[in-house]
């Protein structure tokens, strides 16, 4: 449902346009489109099987319509091609008309929302600053994290409705748009004060999730000035840690 509505806010704006360059590294990927934007996603290694030595346009990927790359995000092959959809999606969203939060640290995700000394949050995915910012304030963490079993605070994916009912703030990885995992934990999620998209992947379409449950997006705009050292730090493995960088943060918040 989501992507399928940001596929169609975004249509207009692909129109015409040509994809200029790609890199996928271990981590993540970026995409340039032919007019200067750029988006980057994360590559969800453990989930691709073998699907990176099964995409038969390797090779031959610049030139393709920008629609095109575009819409292997609403087809669900693999989470390579719907990474890279999604990125295509992302480079094109409207930052200049989106009413950001404005004090100097909420355009970080940690920062975003107030989180009382009572709160418990919930975190979908090991999304690091963030664990490493709150774990600092003492705050009562649950941490959900895909095929993992019961290790300390962190639970698996099995454990999000029960577990998830008992948080007032969730952070939620956008990565869980590129395994079709989102729309279900959402389900859970009801009880909470505050839930934030966070992370590389997210889509900075606040119209298509407004009414979601989520109450927060936290993504970034990749500036077309740093091209060169977004696109070599991804060829080399970069992490986001060191590429952050070379975007700029930007948090929105979200109509209920």
């Amino acid at each position: 449902m989501f992507l399928e509505r940001i596929y169609d806010s975004a249509l207009p704006r692909l129109e015409g346009q040509k994809i200029k360059e790609v890199r996928v590294g271990l981590g993540l990927m970026a995409v340039e489109l032919d007019n200067g934007p750029i988006g980057v996603t994360y590559v969800l290694r453990r989930e691709t099987g073998h699907a990176c030595a099964a995409l038969p346009q390797a090779g031959s990927l610049i030139g393709f319509p920008a629609e095109e790359i575009a819409g292997w995000a609403l087809q669900g092959k693999n989470v390579v091609t719907v990474a890279m959809g999604l990125a295509v999606l992302n480079s094109v969203a409207e930052f200049d008309k989106l009413d950001q939060l404005h004090s100097p640290h909420d355009s970080d995700a940690a920062f975003s929302t107030e989180i009382l000394p009572t709160d418990t949050v919930g975190i979908i995915g090991r999304i690091g600053p963030i664990i490493a910012t709150l774990r600092k304030k003492g705050h009562r963490l649950l941490i959900f994290e895909r095929g993992e079993g019961v290790t300390g605070q962190v639970y698996p994916e099995s454990a999000q409705p029960e577990l998830l009912p008992e948080c007032q703030v969730i952070f939620i990885s956008s990565t869980s748009l590129i395994n079709g995992t989102l729309e279900n934990l959402l389900k859970y999620c009801g009880k909470a004060r505050d839930v934030v998209m966070v992370g590389s992947s997210t889509p900075l379409y606040p119209a298509v999730f407004n009414g979601s449950g989520i109450t927060i997006l936290s993504g970034t705009r990749w500036l077309p000035s740093n091209r060169e050292a977004i696109f070599t730090g991804v060829s080399q493995c970069i992490g986001m840690k060191q590429l952050i960088k070379y975007g700029q943060k930007i948090s929105v918040r979200l109509k209920k």
